[in-house]
């Protein structure tokens, strides 16, 4: 019975994998079509806060959405001309910078020992080059050098005259002769500019159509969406498409927000250095300002382009190292406010995804779909993440790439001590003491622990030597815990039981644990000991006793309460047998068993724990310690109400757990 199972599942996967595939060439293949589409689709994410809030005033769907783009194209366009008079003015101040770069060049070169020789030739041929390439300039008209005409040489190239012959083969720094050959005709020229130019255009068209139709019918895509993929469950759909939509545009916003204060400060910061350490002020500092708001959209690559080229100007432009220092600094004091302060304020839990998952993403879709997909990557992997999180199917996703890992403590002990990582289990087990107390920790973190190695052991996925040096690995975490806590007696975490012991350390009732049928049960008797020890002292018997010697020794002990502790699987028959040992060798005080785990017949359990001589039941650990509590305060109020009678036995076999 067991192939036909295996042979589903290895189908299930080939299918999962091969629709993966498919959906990655499809993306590939038709990426002409989805980049404007997931570009319309996040305008309209960052553009529909602005339209709910214009509806909310009252102003009519379509208006505010004609109102919004409006103001979004006026944004764009002044930023684009700034951007573009900008740069024509970069364009015609580089060559004012080309001795300076010599002279730098040199000066490194002569920093140098090993490489000085080949960075000077380097220098050299670099002014050389410059300097050629300024009188040529100098004799050409000064209208070839309009940009204008420019453009024109370049969608024209029939219309120029002849070249000269540079490189006629009679000098010694042109010893061949080379001759330029038309490989284009105009009309090809025209087509290939035309294509250049109209592509990104109409892909500009289609991301402002697309974000204009979502905005004005995004109530009806919604209702259509939430209509094909629900199937029937409209609960789940719902809550995927409002958090999604909530995620990306508090994410979007946020990273506006950020970017444009950036470039603001990025902007101030350059002209202040301009204005106080050079006379004629930080050339173009309203364009680096500019693109520092736009590349910073771009994860990683986007912001390191940003810092880079201000640097560069400041090293080829000003004499010295001060401006370009002063520059690196600024740069640097921003990006580490950014990512350290601004940042986590602002985004807070707004994407929800892990930083490696960012630089993944960032991979993937840049692989993908280029520099546009590197601008898309973070809101699909969003999107991603939402989905993994509401559909089972794709709670991969939500693991993989989710801000929050999805893996219990317990888990991650478990983890580090099959890999042999005592140090960081210890690290994790002491967090979670810190945080929750050690009562918490036992239930939530420990016992969960030991449960999985028994189960583990029992299904022989773990041979019985590395089962026997995980539980010495666990038993030495209880011990260090024994250790950090032992000291600190006057400090109780909120979240362990509270003691109401009153009597000193040396006239501490004795309680006795045993254990029921596993040498693990052991190491929750020495956890046991640890957390109360401000309220008895536990003495633990050998796992090896049998239960008759079991019995022998508690009755000549006569302890207060005696803990029996099971750790599932198994263990409740050798239990009840203890139980009845115990009761016939003569001890009629109270029995706590212990038994660790959450069960569907827990009435029937402690029925036949009754009938073998239990007086109580408990499932947890923290349960087990607050029941010997309350058993010893039973004790004290029954003894101080009655202290001239004899001692009797008040621990009645029909107690109500």
């Amino acid at each position: 019975m067991a192939k036909p199972h295996s042979n589903l599942a290895t189908l299930t996967a080939v299918a999962q994998w091969l629709a993966v595939v498919t959906a990655v060439a499809t993306l590939y293949l038709a990426k002409d079509v989805f980049i404007p589409l997931a570009l319309g689709i996040l305008l309209s994410f960052l553009l529909s806060p602005l339209v709910n809030r214009l509806q909310r005033l009252g102003v009519p769907n379509v208006m505010a959405v004609v109102a919004t783009a409006l103001l979004a194209f006026a944004v764009l366009g002044g930023v684009f001309t700034l951007l573009g008079r900008e740069l024509t003015n970069l364009v015609g101040e580089l060559p004012q910078y080309k001795h300076e770069l010599v002279h730098k060049a040199r000066g490194v070169a002569g920093l140098t020992d090993g490489m000085g020789g080949s960075l000077d030739d380097l220098a050299e041929e670099v002014s050389e080059a410059i300097e050629e390439g300024s009188e040529a300039e100098s004799e050409s008209p000064p209208e070839s050098r309009n940009v204008i005409q420019s453009w024109t040489d370049r969608l024209l190239p029939a219309q120029l005259a002849k070249p000269e012959k540079t490189h006629d083969g009679k000098t010694a720094k042109s010893p061949l002769y080379v001759t330029e050959v038309q490989g284009e005709l105009p009309l090809a020229t025209w087509a290939t500019t035309a294509g250049t130019v109209l592509g990104p255009l109409a892909t500009a068209g289609l991301v402002t159509v697309f974000a204009l139709f979502i905005l004005i019918h995004r109530e009806d895509l919604r209702d259509r969406i939430i209509a094909v993929v629900s199937q029937g469950d409209y609960v789940t759909t719902t809550e995927i498409l409002d958090e999604a939509a909530q995620r990306i545009s508090r994410y979007l916003l946020a990273q506006t927000v950020i970017n444009t204060g950036y470039g603001v400060v990025l902007t101030l910061g350059l002209t202040a250095i301009g204005t106080l350490m050079t006379v004629d002020g930080f050339p173009n500092a309203v364009l680096w300002g500019v693109m520092a708001t736009c590349l910073r959209f771009v994860p990683y690559v986007g912001p390191t382009a940003a810092a880079i080229f201000p640097s560069v100007i400041a090293l080829a432009v000003f004499p010295g190292y001060s401006v370009f220092l002063s520059v690196v600094a600024l740069i640097t004091v921003m990006e580490l406010i950014c990512n350290n302060i601004i940042e986590p304020w602002l985004y807070g839990t707004s994407t929800g995804i892990s930083a490696i998952a960012v630089i993944l993403a960032a991979v993937f879709w840049g692989w993908l779909w280029g520099p546009v997909g590197l601008l898309l990557s973070t809101p699909l992997t969003v999107c991603f993440v939402v989905l993994g999180r509401y559909v089972p199917r794709f709670g991969m996703l939500s693991t993989l790439l989710g801000e929050e890992v999805a893996i219990q403590p317990s888990m991650r002990i478990y983890q580090r001590l099959l890999a042999g990582d005592e140090y960081r289990a210890r690290e994790i087990l002491r967090t979670h003491v810190a945080e929750e107390g050690i009562a918490n920790t036992a239930d939530r973190v420990i016992v969960p622990a030991l449960k999985r190695i028994r189960i583990d052991q029992d299904a022989e996925r773990l041979a019985d030597s590395d089962a026997e040096r995980l539980f010495a690995l666990a038993g030495g975490l209880i011990a260090d815990l024994q250790n950090d806590l032992v000291p600190t007696d006057t400090q109780v975490s909120e979240s362990e039981p509270t003691s109401h012991c009153e009597t000193s350390q040396d006239q501490y009732p004795t309680v006795i644990g045993c254990t029921s049928h596993h040498f693990s049960e052991t190491l929750l008797l020495n956890l046991l000991r640890v957390t109360g020890r401000e309220c008895f002292n536990l003495h633990a018997i050998d796992d090896e006793t049998l239960p008759l010697e079991v019995g022998q020794e508690i009755a000549t002990a006569q302890p207060t309460v005696i803990v029996i502790f099971v750790l599932p699987p198994g263990g409740f028959a050798q239990g009840r047998y203890l139980c009845t040992s115990i009761r016939e060798a003569g001890f009629n005080g109270p029995i706590i068993v212990a038994c660790m785990g959450k069960f569907k017949n827990y009435d029937k359990l402690f029925v036949r724990f009754r009938k073998a001589g239990a007086t109580s039941m408990t499932t947890s650990f923290s349960q087990t310690h607050n029941k010997i509590e309350s058993l010893l305060q039973r004790r004290d109020r029954i003894a101080s109400t009655q202290p001239a009678k004899p001692a009797v036995d008040h621990y009645s076999l029909t107690e109500k757990p």
